[in-house]
């Protein structure tokens, strides 16, 4: 049996980077659920339950306050970094948004156009058929994310910024929270700096070695054939003092 759920959810990308903010007012989770149950424009309240839900489940993964987005948004308020790392946590929980980025939209170099029946076609192998609010909800999802841009009548798959600075911050975050070698290999295994939107290793390695030169990491070294970089700071001081490249 597939463990893919039956179909996408809304993406409520609006409220969820206002919901990031807003947290920041509240010192009780519970409270601030409750500011969310009660402050979205949706008129039905089972409506505003559903995507309180799923502000939660994407924005605040760690079912808590001062997690990763707000404690990065805190420290930095830069709307292009949240964005960078809204995508890592919505895609890490949808694996069928996920998979469509990674290995469909990806597939289209930045600045050609996107064919999208791809898109279509993707919604009906996925599921067994075509369910139009699943690919509505995907086309809405992926652009809100950056993955896609409508310019008039077309689609194209459009250039991103290198996210170096979600990259080091989410080095720091799931591999160093203290100063430490980490692998280049234990890193590329991961998922997730392809959810940021690079799209190969060695856009990977180049920020790291621009880290290097700015002294946001200690070194970059290969020893013994073995790839790996030295952190120089502990997590919360590099968020802290809000690093950047």
């Amino acid at each position: 049996m597939s463990d893919k759920p039956s179909t996408l959810q809304d993406f409520p990308y609006e409220a969820g980077i206002q919901a990031i903010k807003d947290s920041l007012d509240f010192s009780d989770f519970d409270a601030f659920y409750q500011h969310m149950l009660h402050s979205l424009p949706q008129n039905s309240p089972e409506t505003r339950r559903r995507y309180t839900s799923l502000v939660m489940r994407w924005f605040f993964p760690e079912r808590k306050l001062g997690g990763l987005l707000p404690r990065v948004w805190a420290a930095c308020y830069d709307e292009a970094l949240l964005l960078e790392l809204v995508r890592v946590t919505t895609l890490e929980t949808e694996p069928v948004i996920a998979d469509f980025v990674t290995g469909t939209a990806y597939a289209t170099p930045p600045g050609q156009a996107f064919d999208p029946t791809i898109a279509r076609d993707y919604i009906i192998a996925t599921y067994g058929s075509y369910k139009k609010n699943s690919y509505d909800r995907l086309i809405v999802t992926v652009r809100n994310l950056g993955f896609l841009a409508r310019h008039g009548n077309q689609w194209l798959v459009p250039w991103i910024p290198t996210p170096a600075n979600g990259l080091l911050i989410l080095l720091h975050a799931r591999l160093a929270q203290t100063p430490r070698i980490v692998r280049i290999s234990d890193l590329l295994a991961a998922p997730w700096w392809r959810y940021l939107g690079y799209r190969n290793p060695d856009e990977v390695r180049s920020t790291l070695r621009l880290a290097e030169a700015a002294g946001l990491i200690a070194r970059y070294s290969i020893v013994d054939e073995l790839e790996q970089i030295t952190t120089r700071y502990t997590f919360d001081d590099y968020l802290d003092n809000a690093l950047r490249l």
